[in-house]
């Protein structure tokens, strides 16, 4: 059994030290030659940048503050279970639940949200109204508005969902293991479901404003291309504009 929660344990920290990575590997800045803005295009760069950051604050970290205190209050429930209860089958389900509650608040305190703080980080940068400070801002405003695009693609992501999927099955499989067979199917079903509305409750709104960013300021078009079914003389026909 110790054998086990070691490998648990070690799973937490792996997930949490992954997800570090990934955060630092983030990309700074998206324009490309912000030296050559006029003081007006800086501004109104800026002036977004912090409007639709902020906007995202307040959820951000309601879910942020929200979900590590949900999955943290497993923690000593579990473990208080385990060291209570008189039957060895259900100490191992509490055991297992301890330990995926361990998991997912190593993930959230380790892996933050990035849009946890709003534009804060921009407004934090010292320099007055210099234009040097001002392009500072800039890199460290689209570089956050980057980073919480991203995170809101991890709802979606396939890789999200099964790694919910196969950390639960891996609990089932110790309670299968060491335990009780009657516990292994409510510890799965109650563990992928808490991971899903983690999953899917996780703010979304950073893509859609990110985008407008790239189509307000002329980094993208609003649309690739435009089609349409179109007559023809032997009937129809998909027209399509670039």
């Amino acid at each position: 059994m110790r054998t086990g929660i070691k490998a648990l344990l070690v799973l937490a920290t792996a997930l949490a030290a992954a997800a570090a990575h990934a955060e630092q590997e983030t990309e700074r800045g998206i324009t490309r030659n912000p030296s050559a803005l006029s003081d007006s295009e800086l501004d109104a760069r800026l002036r977004f940048l912090e409007e639709r950051l902020d906007g995202g604050k307040k959820f951000t970290q309601y879910w942020q503050w929200g979900w590590t205190a949900i999955y943290g209050a497993g923690i000593p429930y579990g473990v208080t279970r385990a060291v209570t209860t008189d039957s060895p089958n259900s100490r191992v389900q509490h055991i297992v639940t301890a330990a995926k509650s361990a998991i997912g608040t190593a993930r959230l305190v380790v892996w933050r949200h990035p849009g946890r703080h709003g534009a804060d980080p921009m407004r934090e940068i010292e320099g007055g109204d210099t234009r040097e400070a001002k392009l500072a801002r800039l890199e460290e405003g689209e570089a956050l508005l980057k980073a919480v695009a991203e995170r809101a693609t991890h709802r979606t992501s396939w890789k999200s969902h099964a790694g919910n999927l196969a950390l639960n099955l891996a609990g089932g499989g110790f309670i299968l293991g060491f335990g009780c067979d009657s516990d292994v199917l409510e510890s799965v079903l109650v563990g992928v479901g808490v991971g899903e509305l983690n999953i899917w409750t996780a703010p979304k709104r950073g893509i859609q404003d990110l985008s407008d960013y790239e189509t307000r300021f002329g980094m993208k078009t609003a649309s690739r291309f435009d089609w349409a079914i179109v007559p023809t003389a032997g009937g129809a026909a998909i027209q399509v504009r670039f």
